[in-house]
């Protein structure tokens, strides 16, 4: 592995990650350890991995090499998704680029070109994977449409078959008119649309002079209202209730019904039911026993026979487009009041961009109550529960769980897993089996296929004993880490799916974190052109300095802010290991044995490494990673790097300390590189194989655990306080080195003097004595920590002090005089918000403190 002399990530980087799959350090198991799992989240073979992919692998890939590290048995299951929908309308797009329509071809022939397809995409995933450097299980990797998973989901849908939880039945879902299939919820994207409501008289069928005013934005779906309701305590209405009015699109009679749903202050406080087009209809017709209603929008999006007004037909025409006729006719009937602007939510297919339309649909469901109520009798009974980081999602999840609606799960596509059902010609019988009817012949297959959902909630099983026997004791997950916005539609499926087939909790824990948002706080999307691409960031910062900041700039569950001066501070950070590594490696000698004891710089640094490793430790077990990077950098930033470094230097050329030095900057070095590596592997291997090399590969090594020392605390804190106000003396004044200076500590502590003069002599600090009272009132005396200095200042140009100071010291007049007039200012004072009018007063106050200072320090100098 390259060492080059300055640090270069892409030097750095170079081989580490051949060498790991190489060496099978991700495959090797120890059936002796305690076992941990994580799955990958399969990424959908529609394309390449995005930012938020790349923050939910370097999450896990974490966990996995510090429970690797503590001594687990780990294993990370990577595996692809088919991704129906996804898939199917993407390559349908690139096929349309080549002038290729999809209809030209067999259903075979099509799904075979995805597949084929499909399969280059994972490809290029695996290398977007080892870019980033995940530590997984590529012997395990499987994909949603694996023959064994085919298999294992038409076991599970003829079970829930058999034992009554799955059903084909008519009911509203979202449609996708230019697909023609059924979607889930998490492919309808709701966006501000601007339209218009048009409201139009409902009038009474005995008394046509009175009407009920109806605003609707979809006029197009009036042709099969079945009702209108009003609120029963609407005073207004309360002589229409019961009574029947005219549809005036088509004259048809609607009785007039009351419920309390009904807002009386939402628009007139009249609703017109359409139940085959909208979902709170729909669910209002169940309520009140209304059976009898159709749909007027075909499956193409394009109104059919029930389409038809006083004056003509509407039928063929597309739904959207015949509005604005449909309206014309209203208001030359007069049935029209008025038009208004109007903005709402509109639904649109994530897919093709259609406005979704609730239609009732033929389809295939799973009764849900029955699979919830194992699910929380299984969670109550057994010694293994799941739950959530951050706790709070646990709550959210039973609150959907506790309202949820049957699942539809057939779509209308030909790319997925095709339902076990098949449909005796020329009878009424269904035949539902994992294997295909023995006299095929007479039977036709259903056509659509089943909802990726459904395949991908048994993830925890087809990861592990359904894709091989020996992975079985990595069953439950021990803990599965994706976003909170796939809550409902992945992580709820999983828990109740795998249950009902298990009778166990499958996920011990669940770790949800939130979305990526660029640096004006946007959602990333295509629309924005604000995406960003992990690749172009690695390329730029290497994969450890995007990791870093992935995984410790905000709390589990919260959003994260991109900000790329935030990778850069990481990647400075790695440069300052990487000198340190050149010291190191400089000062390296082979052989020498552990000390007997320690002198006050070693063992503190030793002490140090204890308090931080413990801090570390604690976050990383309650997978707090803000906080443990926080002390990692602070550790090895701040602590060793720029206090024990430079604390030791002096040691190496002591024949009384150097070996002692040596064994001890290898050793805290060495557990640095240890338990940073879950946070910059490539950096720690690197480094690892370039010094040490005690084993085969750092993923080999234990993580740290205390080291024994003793450590005298008042004594180092006194040396690491005037080591650092001598600094700062010699950097204030341009004080050399190699010029010795003289002082008197003053404190009340019993000090052992020798023990901190010794070392602070090697930075030329000469401690003269330690005592309670001033010693010599004519040196210069200076209050730091907990202790006072006096010392002898030969070394600093009084006049050019004094120069300084006077210069400092009109400004500071100038600054008083400015302020002063502000606050004199009537005008100012009677117009300003009281905040800055305070702000103003602060900074008069601050310049007047450090006036008077600095004429102080001038009259000293006198």
């Amino acid at each position: 592995m390259q060492n080059p002399n300055k640090f270069d990530h892409k030097k750095v980087i170079e081989g580490i990650y051949d060498f790991w799959k190489k060496n099978n350090f991700f495959e090797d198991h120890n059936s002796s350890k305690k076992p941990f799992s994580i799955i990958l989240p399969p990424p959908n073979v529609t394309g390449h991995l995005h930012l938020g992919h790349a923050w939910d692998g370097y999450l896990q890939d974490t966990i996995i090499r510090y429970k690797k590290l503590k001594g687990f048995d780990t294993i990370w299951i990577p595996g692809t998704d088919h991704a129906g929908i996804a898939t199917q309308t993407k390559y349908e797009k690139l096929l349309s680029y080549k002038g290729i329509k999809k209809e030209n071809l067999s259903e075979q022939d099509f799904v075979n070109q995805i597949f084929k397809w499909s399969k280059e995409q994972a490809q290029y995933i695996r290398n977007q994977w080892a870019t980033m450097g995940f530590a997984l299980s590529y012997q395990n990797e499987i994909f949603t449409l694996d023959d064994f998973i085919k298999k294992l989901v038409r076991k599970t849908f003829v079970n829930l078959y058999k034992n009554g939880l799955i059903y084909q039945d008519y009911k509203l879902v979202n449609w996708d008119v230019k697909l023609q299939t059924a979607i889930s919820d998490i492919e309808t994207i709701y966006k501000p649309t601007h339209s218009k409501l048009y409201y139009f008289k409902y009038c009474l069928a005995t008394d046509q002079s009175k009407y009920l005013p109806i605003a609707t934005t979809r006029p197009e779906t009036m042709f099969v209202d079945t009702h209108v309701f009003v609120n029963p305590k609407d005073k207004r209405y309360l002589s229409f209730i019961g009574k029947e009015v005219i549809n005036p699109i088509n004259n048809q009679k609607l009785k007039v019904l009351t419920d309390s749903y009904i807002d009386i202050k939402f628009g007139t406080g009249a609703m017109k039911c359409t139940p085959a087009h909208d979902l709170n209809d729909y669910e209002l017709a169940k309520k009140h026993n209304i059976k009898d209603y159709h749909s007027v929008i075909d499956n193409d999006g394009k109104l059919n026979a029930y389409a038809q007004s006083v004056t003509k037909s509407f039928k063929s025409l597309d739904r959207l487009e015949a509005r604005e006729s449909i309206v014309k006719e209203m208001a030359d009937r007069g049935m029209l009041i008025k038009a208004e602007e109007y903005d709402n939510e509109v639904g649109y297919s994530e897919r093709t961009g259609e406005v979704v339309e609730q239609l009732l649909s033929k389809q295939w469901f799973v009764k849900m109550k029955p699979i919830v109520k194992q699910l929380a009798a299984i969670q109550k009974k057994s010694k293994i529960k799941y739950s959530f980081i951050p706790p709070r999602y646990k709550a959210t999840l039973n609150r959907w769980l506790t309202n949820i609606n049957d699942w539809c799960i057939s779509r209308q596509l030909v790319w997925g897993h095709q339902l076990p059902v098949w449909y005796k010609k020329n009878s009424n019988k269904i035949y539902v089996g994992e294997q295909q009817p023995k006299d095929i012949e007479n039977y036709v297959q259903e056509k659509g296929v089943l909802d990726t959902w459904f395949s991908s909630a048994l993830w925890p099983i087809a990861c592990t004993f359904e894709n091989n026997i020996e992975l079985k004791k990595f069953y439950p997950i021990s803990i599965l880490v994706t976003g909170y916005d796939i809550l409902f539609f992945w992580v709820a499926r999983m828990l109740f799916q795998c249950s009902y087939l298990t009778n166990t909790i499958p996920i011990n824990k669940v770790l949800l974190h939130g979305l990526i948002r660029d640096s004006q706080n946007r959602k990333m999307s295509k629309s924005l052109n604000n995406g960003i691409d992990p690749m172009d960031v690695i390329e730029k910062y290497g994969p450890d300095a995007l990791r870093m900041f992935l995984t410790s700039t905000v709390s589990l569950g919260e959003d994260l802010r991109y900000d790329e001066e935030k990778i850069n501070y990481y990647d400075n950070f790695f440069n300052k290991i990487w000198n340190a590594k050149n010291f190191i490696s400089f000062n390296k000698t082979n052989k020498i044995e552990k000390p007997v004891k320690f002198n006050l710089i070693n063992s503190w640094i030793l002490s140090q490494f204890n308090n931080y490793l413990e801090k570390i430790s604690k976050n990383m077990d309650k997978y707090n990673f803000v906080v443990a990077n926080k002390y990692l950098v602070e550790f090895i930033w701040d602590i060793f790097c720029n206090q024990y470094i430079e604390f030791s230097k002096p040691l190496f050329n002591d024949d009384k300390y150097k070996d002692e030095t040596i064994w001890t900057i290898n050793y805290i070095f060495k557990n640095i590189l240890i338990i940073l590596h879950p946070h910059a592997p490539f950096l720690t291997e690197n480094i690892y194989q370039n010094i040490y090399k005690d084993k085969e590969s750092i993923l080999c090594e234990s993580w740290p655990t205390k080291f024994k020392t003793t450590l005298k605390k008042n004594e180092i804190n006194i040396f690491i306080q005037v080591f650092n106000l001598v600094k700062e003396l010699r950097i204030k004044h341009s004080i050399s080195k190699s010029n010795i200076i003289e002082l008197n500590i003053l404190t009340t502590k019993r000090l052992n003097l020798n023990l901190i003069s010794e070392f602070l002599n090697k930075f030329n600090i000469k401690i003269n004595l330690i005592s309670k009272a001033r010693k010599n009132l004519d040196w210069d005396l200076i209050t730091v920590g907990d202790i006072a200095v006096e010392f002898k200042n030969v070394f600093v140009n009084k006049d050019k002090l004094l120069t300084d100071l006077k210069h400092k010291l009109e400004l500071l007049e100038s600054e008083l005089d400015r302020s002063k007039k502000i606050l004199s200012n009537k005008n100012f004072l009677a117009k300003a918000p009281k905040e800055k009018i305070q702000i103003e007063q602060e900074k008069y106050e601050s310049y007047k403190t450090q006036f008077e200072q600095v004429k102080e320090e001038i009259a000293k100098l006198k």
